[in-house]
């Protein structure tokens, strides 16, 4: 049977964030917050104004191509707090920092990342705890740039 602390989510991590390795791209970590209340409400204030400016009262109505904006901004402004393991080239000399990470979220050809972001968030609001010990021990140093 269940007891309170299987059910209990890791509020401090979901606020402070924690690294998340990325299953689909095997050597990506991200450092996500979870879904806050803030990022919540921030999303919703976003999506109105969309809306708005859409002249429509339906959020389904917003363009993908605004909502996709929207939401890469949400990203990066509250829940994508640092990124290792992605490269620039081939020959894995040249780290993605986080800030070129961020800007790569507003790139419809890099979707992925985005996805990979979602993810991260996810499972840290979901699993924070558990992601917070498996990654302890492991964390890198933050990218330059943020």
């Amino acid at each position: 049977m269940p007891v309170l602390s299987d059910i209990a989510v890791d509020s401090s991590a979901i606020n402070d964030g924690a690294w998340v390795e990325i299953d689909e791209y095997p050597g990506l970590k991200i450092k996500s917050r979870g879904y806050t209340d803030i990022f919540v409400d921030a999303q919703n204030r976003r999506l109105d104004k969309a809306m708005r400016a859409a002249g429509v009262s339906i959020a389904a109505l917003v363009p993908n191509a605004v909502r996709r904006e929207i939401n890469a901004k949400l990203l990066a402004d509250f829940l994508v707090l640092d990124v290792d393991g992605l490269f620039k080239d081939s020959a894995q000399t040249q780290p993605v920092t986080v800030d070129e990470f961020k800007a790569l979220l507003q790139d419809p050809r890099y979707s992925r990342l985005m996805n990979a972001c979602w993810e991260a968030a996810g499972s840290v609001t979901r699993d924070g705890a558990q992601q917070a010990e498996e990654a302890e021990g492991n964390s890198v140093p933050p990218s330059s740039g943020s």
